[in-house]
């Protein structure tokens, strides 16, 4: 029972089923308007614009929604079509092909709208036939319609629907089923991504153990850019995901230093020729991550945190907003702490942060990290 009700009240999604019905109903509401146009000049008056209308509020309907799922539209247009499809069937302008329209409105409502919104619709046809037909309205029908096939005609709408109802119920299962399917894969895809990140962590955790003999403290400064990058995420209201990628981005911004020569890693000055191979170390380790197939934030934020918010730096082309927002907290989170590490204090730090606003860095990133290194002062304002 749950998982009929589950399938009743699922969400349709299958617009290219919707658009094939939309196409049938614009089809053969055309040949009757043609052949309406045979009718007595009486008639005429009465069948041809009601036909116009509904042609035209369906091609609006095709044109609007062709390749989209615009959902409120078709539920619009079918609540504006209710009406000529119940007026054709009282009146009889067509004769039985009337009882004929009010039927194809509502198979086409089941197959356009899915079973749930088409219920509502359907529902008020269906109290609207039998009223006409077993209350009120059957002495004046009978003008219109042979007896027989009046009283039964209810029936005959209700298994004709009924139909309907069943081949969409199929239909309906197929999709949920196939989102259920979709869901768990996509969790196996995402528990499998975390163990290669986890492996992945690892492999380059012993990176940087090799790396360190090389370059004195250079774990504990990523585990500290780490820290501070996501406490600035955290502090911008990023959520959780991208805190969680801004950590592993500081974690990682300097694994393509293991490609540097020796001679380059442990000189304090450089040549100009020099530093141009030091700043490859940014694309390598972005390569290095991208192989390693841990998330493309992180290795888009490790790519360009060098670039400055003016547009200058390693990898120049990015300015402002444009670099992204990972990329921008790694920036000012690795400056703080390499100057740290240099000795600096938090005041020095602090100052240097507000001086290279708008140039060097993103001011909201510069803020927060001012903010984490000065708490005191930030609870004073």
């Amino acid at each position: 029972m749950k998982e009929f009700l589950e399938i009743v009240f699922s969400k349709y999604k299958d617009p290219k089923i919707a658009m094939w019905m939309k196409n049938v109903l614009v089809l053969i509401m055309l040949l009757n308007f043609c052949v309406g146009l045979l009718y007595p000049m009486e008639q005429k008056k009465t069948v041809l614009p009601m036909f116009l209308s509904m042609i035209l509020l369906l091609s609006v309907n095709c044109a609007l929604s062709r390749g989209k799922d615009y959902t409120w539209l078709d539920t619009v247009t079918f609540l504006l079509l209710i009406a000529p499809n119940l007026h054709l069937f009282h009146g009889g302008d067509i004769g039985y092909f009337s009882m004929f329209y009010i039927i194809l409105y509502s198979v086409g409502a089941v197959f356009i709208l899915g079973i749930r919104t088409s219920a509502l619709f359907n529902a008020v046809c269906a109290f609207f036939i039998f009223v006409q037909v077993r209350g009120s309205g059957l002495a004046e029908l009978r003008g219109v319609y042979h007896q027989n096939l009046l009283l039964r005609f209810p029936y005959l709408y209700l298994c004709i629907v009924g139909i309907a109802y069943i081949i969409m119920f199929s239909i309906q299962r197929y999709w949920v089923e196939k989102e259920k399917s979709r869901l768990v894969l996509e969790h196996r895809i995402h528990e499998e991504k975390k163990k290669l990140a986890d492996m992945s962590l690892h492999v380059i955790t012993s990176m940087y153990s090799a790396l360190s003999a090389k370059i004195p403290e250079i774990d504990r400064h990523c585990e500290q850019t780490a820290a501070y990058s996501r406490r600035i995420a955290e502090g911008m209201g990023l959520d959780e995901t991208a805190c969680t990628n801004a950590y592993y981005a500081g974690l990682l911004h300097e694994v393509g230093a293991v490609g540097l020569p020796d001679e380059i890693i442990q000189k304090s000055s450089l040549t100009e020729e020099q530093y141009e191979i030091y700043q490859t170390y940014v694309s390598r380790g972005y390569r290095i991550i991208r192989e390693l197939q841990i998330a493309d934030e992180v290795a888009e934020a490790v790519r360009y945190h060098r670039g400055n918010y003016d547009g200058s730096g390693y990898l120049e082309g990015r300015s402002g907003k444009n670099i992204p927002v990972l990329a921008r907290i790694l920036s000012v989170a690795d400056y703080a702490d390499r100057h740290a590490r240099w000795g600096e204090t938090a005041e020095e730090i602090s100052q240097k942060l507000e001086e290279r606003k708008e140039t060097r860095f993103d001011p909201e990133c510069a803020e927060q990290m001012r903010a984490i290194l000065n708490p005191a002062d930030q609870q004073q304002e």
